[in-house]
């Protein structure tokens, strides 16, 4: 039971810091030191890593099941009146 919560603690870590690493705007060389001193720490972070950063590149890969953007411009244009049943729909 520890292993296994030891072993979800790294992988969560291990996703926290490839996602935080695509974040170019707030990832800068100190935390880039400070997650380089994670991966030396334990040979499992950076097993954890290695998949974690697989599993980023593989679901960027993936097309998205909906156009988020056109979905948000038929909602824009969408009236009121759109969204109301009208008696002819009965």
């Amino acid at each position: 039971m520890a292993q296994e919560q030891d072993d979800d603690l790294i992988w969560r870590t291990a996703w926290d810091w490839v996602r935080r690493e695509h974040d170019r705007e707030n990832f800068g060389e100190g935390s880039r030191v400070e997650m380089v001193a994670w991966l030396l720490a334990d040979p499992a972070h950076r097993k954890a890593y290695d998949k974690a950063a697989r599993l980023w590149l593989l679901t960027g890969l993936v097309p998205p099941t909906i156009d988020v953007d056109a979905w948000k411009k038929n909602q824009n244009r969408a009236s009121p009146e759109d969204a109301a049943p009208s008696d002819d729909d009965a």
